[in-house]
């Protein structure tokens, strides 16, 4: 014999500006209208509380002790839908309260909607609704692994702490994601290959017959050594990116990127560095680039999760954020080299940005990541006119600064007299972009990047020097 059970879950919110109600399988969430404040030790935030009700029907021989136990899976679910459409991570431990027992608990129904800083996402929120009873175990594993990716991801901020655990969190997306897509993919390329073996055996034997024949004889085999038993994490990602109109050279370079990473902090590589950045982690850390990667597989999972499930969340801030992904190293090389044409090519566009990402920042960052004295005296024969004659104000001046730090050792008497005015110039009216001019050389050293004259610089203390400088 069973007994109806309820619980209820009062949760904080950092979303502030939430408005929602919604079911889900035997669970109600909506917003109290209550604002609450909470803390992580180092910040306090002002919260919506939201509040989770859930009807369980219970074994007699379980009690309503089993109400909190039953009602797990419906929170848990229910947490990962307002994480996603908040980009803020919504977890039992943004419970304030709750209760359980055999009364029914009373609410107001309301038509289903999500509105979040006066953006209406109920449209979204609906197809969310519909893709998750159609593919219930799909869907709940990508909202919970992106959850707790971010999760994690915040939980770093202030200490760099869990940045490798986020890294493979994201990942899991991405896993999950090209096994979705490896049939398909692989059918794929079976039928190319046997295409082209039937144009190639039509050549030679005209027969129809004969032409299928062949075809059927040497399918397996061609199979065999062009595809495998197993299509790579790479590849199946990147088709599935390309389904879904993601893909282009510089998401790829990246995929391709993190890959690598992902695999250094999986299987496990030495980790010992002599520098450290700020803030400062607790334990030595697989992947170097931590900050900046997480930003964009926050993003980018973000996007390709919306993608599947037909919503347009997401999309905007994706669109912002890939016009700061390096580059290829061919294209950049290319670019170098005078063989790489931009339509209407002006210096404006290594600030604002053109469709290859190649700016002072990505070009700062392909320096930094192949430090060798032949690179950086390519960038200047290739770039000395457009840096010589890039006035510096505000707003392109922390990149500016970062590329002149590294032509202020230029042999070149003009590029070296420009690099350090515009040092000096920034530094002096604290256009640098770093939380401290001197931070850049701590960046640089991290990467073992060498830079004399900004060394020298700071050595001698010539920054007080500076007009301005306070």
């Amino acid at each position: 014999m069973s007994i109806m059970s309820y619980s209820q879950h009062y949760y904080n919110c950092v979303a502030n500006n939430i408005e929602v109600y919604f079911e889900y399988n035997n669970s109600v969430v909506f917003d109290t209208g209550k604002e609450t404040i909470t803390s992580d030790g180092c910040n306090t935030y002002k919260c919506k509380e939201l509040s989770v009700i859930t009807k369980c029907e219970l074994e007699q021989y379980g009690g309503p002790s089993e109400t909190h136990r039953y009602s797990r899976g419906d929170n848990l679910v229910i947490q990962g839908i307002i994480t996603f459409f908040t980009g803020n991570p919504l977890t039992v431990y943004h419970s304030n309260k709750s209760s359980g027992g055999v009364t029914p608990i009373e609410y107001e129904k309301q038509e289903i909607h999500i509105k979040i800083d006066d953006v209406d996402y109920s449209g979204d929120l609906l197809i969310m609704l519909d893709r998750l009873n159609k593919e219930p175990e799909l869907i709940i594993t990508l909202l919970d692994r992106w959850r707790k990716a971010i999760y994690l991801k915040e939980e770093s901020y202030d200490a760099d702490l869990y940045y490798d655990e986020a890294t493979l969190s994201f990942f899991h997306i991405f896993e999950l994601f090209g096994e979705s897509i490896a049939y398909e993919l692989k059918s794929k390329l079976e039928n190319n290959i046997e295409s082209m073996l039937y144009q190639h055996f039509k050549s030679y034997y005209y027969s129809e017959s004969q032409t299928k024949q062949m075809v059927e004889q040497n399918r397996k085999s061609v199979n065999s050594l062009l595809i495998g038993d197993f299509l790579n994490l790479a590849i199946k990602v990147k088709y599935f990116l390309e389904k879904y109109e993601l893909l282009d050279d510089n998401v790829a370079f990246f995929i391709d990127n993190m890959i690598k990473v992902r695999n250094t902090i999986a299987h496990g590589r030495i980790t010992y560095q002599k520098v450290f950045l700020w803030p400062l982690s607790p334990f030595f850390n697989l992947s170097k680039d931590s900050y900046e990667n997480i930003e964009f597989l926050f993003f980018l999972s973000a996007v390709m999760i919306s993608k599947y499930i037909g919503i347009s969340c997401w999309e905007k801030e994706w669109n912002e954020t890939k016009e700061f992904l390096m580059p290829p190293n061919h294209i950049i090389s290319a670019f170098l080299e005078n063989s790489l044409v931009i339509d209407n090519f002006n210096y404006g566009m290594l600030v604002q940005g053109n469709k290859f990402n190649i700016t002072w920042r990505t070009l700062f960052n392909y320096y930094v990541k192949k430090p060798k004295k032949m690179i950086r005296e390519c960038m200047e024969v290739a770039m000395k006119d457009s840096f010589v004659n890039t006035s510096i104000d505000e707003d392109n001046a922390p990149d500016i600064f970062n590329i002149s730090i590294i032509f202020a050792d230029s042999e070149d008497s003009d590029i070296k007299k420009k690099a350090i005015e515009n040092v000096k110039t920034i530094i002096s009216n604290s256009w640098y972009g770093w939380a401290n001019f001197k931070d850049a050389y701590t960046y640089l050293d991290f990467y073992s990047v060498m830079v004399v004259w900004y060394k020298e610089f700071l050595l001698q203390r010539e920054y007080i020097e500076c007009r301005n400088f306070n």
